[in-house]
Parts: C-alpha cells; sequence; structure tokens
C-alpha cells in the first residue's frame, strides 16, 4: 500500500481535473473546427459554370471540356487532354481512376460509358476538321478497291503504328485507304518530328514511311510541312496516344486494330459498299 498525503492528494485530484477539463476542451474546440469545416465545404459547392471556370483556372494551358455532375453526388466529371477526371463539387480533390457500379451482377465500367458517350459527341466535330484537310498534306496509300477510308495520326517511334504500317497490305486488300497525319508524341522538335519531316519531305513519301517504320532508315528534309496544324488537331481531339484513327463519320478508335476485325467495324458502321469520297472533300 501506497500512503499519500492529504494536502498532496488535494494537489493531485486538481491537476487531474484540470487535464480532464482541458482534454474535453481541446476536443470540443476540434469537434467544433471539423463541424464548421464541413459546413463550410457543404456551402462551397459550386455549380457547373462554376466548376469549368474553376478547372479551366486551375489548368489554363489546356482544354477542359463536358464538365457535368458525374452518377455519384457531390462530384463533377469532365474531359482534360483526352483523359475523364473527377473532382469533387467544392473544387477541391481531384481523382483519376475507373468509376464502376457494382450495384448490378454485371459490373458497370461508368467511367468508359461516359467517355464513348462523349466521343460521340466530338464525332461530327472530327469529321469536319478532317473534311477541311488538304490531302496533298497527308501521305496515303490508297486501296484498289476503295470501301473505306481512315485517317491516322501517327509516330515513326511507335510500336504499334510500325505493326499497323507492317500490316498495310492487309487493309489495303480489304478496301481500307489509309491517310497519315504527323503526331511527333515527343514535340515538334524532336528526334521524331525529325524522322516525320524526312518522309513529308520526301518525293516518293509511301516509300520513305516503310523505310523509316519498317527498316528504320530515316531521311532528313528541309522542307515546310503541315505538322503544326496537325498537332493543333491532336490537342483539339484530346488524343495522348497513337496510332489515333478518325473514322469516314469522325468517330475515334484509340489505338490500333486488326485489318479483319477494322473490316467488320466499319461494314458495321456504313455498310460494305459506303461511298468514302466525301470524307476527302473540302
Amino acid at each position: 500500500m501506497i500512503l499519500i498525503k492529504y494536502g498532496a492528494m488535494q494537489t493531485l485530484t486538481k491537476y487531474i481535473l484540470l487535464s480532464v477539463i482541458s482534454s474535453l476542451f481541446v476536443a470540443g474546440t476540434q469537434a467544433a473546427s471539423l463541424m464548421k469545416n464541413d459546413e463550410s465545404e457543404q456551402q462551397a459547392a459550386l455549380n457547373q459554370e462554376q466548376m469549368q471556370q474553376l478547372l479551366q483556372e486551375r489548368f489554363p494551358s489546356a482544354q477542359v471540356q463536358h464538365v457535368t455532375m458525374s452518377d455519384i453526388e457531390g462530384l463533377y466529371s469532365f474531359m482534360l487532354q483526352g483523359d475523364l477526371y473527377y473532382v469533387s463539387d467544392n473544387g477541391k480533390y481531384l481523382i483519376k481512376g475507373q468509376m464502376l457500379d457494382i450495384s448490378t451482377p454485371k459490373v458497370r465500367n461508368v467511367t468508359s460509358e461516359r467517355v464513348a458517350e462523349i466521343q460521340k459527341l466530338e464525332s461530327p466535330m472530327r469529321k469536319a476538321e478532317i473534311n477541311a484537310l488538304d490531302e496533298e498534306d497527308m501521305v496515303v496509300y490508297q486501296a484498289p478497291n476503295e470501301k473505306h477510308v481512315i485517317t491516322i495520326f501517327t509516330d515513326v517511334d511507335c510500336g504499334y503504328c510500325q505493326k499497323m504500317h507492317r500490316e498495310r497490305q492487309e487493309y489495303l486488300d480489304r478496301g481500307i485507304t489509309l491517310r497519315y497525319l504527323a503526331f511527333p508524341r515527343a514535340g515538334l522538335t524532336s528526334k521524331s518530328a525529325e524522322k516525320l519531316r524526312g518522309i513529308w519531305c520526301a518525293a516518293d513519301q509511301q516509300t520513305a514511311m516503310t523505310e523509316a517504320k519498317v527498316q528504320h532508315k530515316y531521311r532528313t528534309g528541309n522542307c515546310k510541312t503541315p505538322f503544326r496544324e496537325h498537332m493543333a488537331l491532336v490537342r483539339k481531339f484530346g488524343l495522348n496516344g497513337t496510332p489515333g484513327i478518325i473514322l469516314e463519320n469522325g468517330d475515334l478508335i484509340g489505338g490500333y486494330l486488326q485489318a479483319e476485325i477494322l473490316r467488320e467495324r466499319l461494314d458495321k458502321l456504313f455498310g460494305p459498299k459506303a461511298d468514302t469520297k466525301e470524307i476527302a472533300t473540302k
């Protein structure tokens, strides 16, 4: 047994009471602060127009598009440089990732569905922009029995671009004309851009393209190119990879597709005897 004097006991009791009161005060202050912050965040919810303005201020050099409330209350979705993002309605938290709906037996990828919906909305714009281009500024491989035309943003150093080009005859044999636009992913002053310039400046562009993509033989060139115009479309279309394939109706396929699969998709969209000359008119 430990004996404590009466005076010491009083002092100890006072100390304990003061500690408890102090802890309760701190806890109460923190709780009040949290409640205040919660109320502040709730009050700071932005409407769609305000969110558009805020995001554009946050990303001044990029194009913010398709700002709308997502399937989750309090969370907006928007497109930035070809990718879908989510942001809290107070503009504080930014999320990049897949939103999945697991409430049904088959899981829904809500993010993929939204991206596909947006791509459809932008198809008429892409079609108009592609139609406005001069085909002389493209490197074209004409199908002998043309049924469809695709326009491809390409980079010589892209593995799937090289693969697609190695299989070019399979596309041509299936009536698919290939029209290349330049997309040097490393920028207009990069080595990739120099390789592409050697192709566009060549007298025999088709041969130069094949040499670069298949044989890794690169020519040099010093001529005026349409690369700035092509890259402006890359930014406008929100492309972030190659090959970027634009169909006759402006639909975007973001990546490589085998010739057989692509022909089936084109036939399903436009019919096997589609008139594809419209896309080449200005």
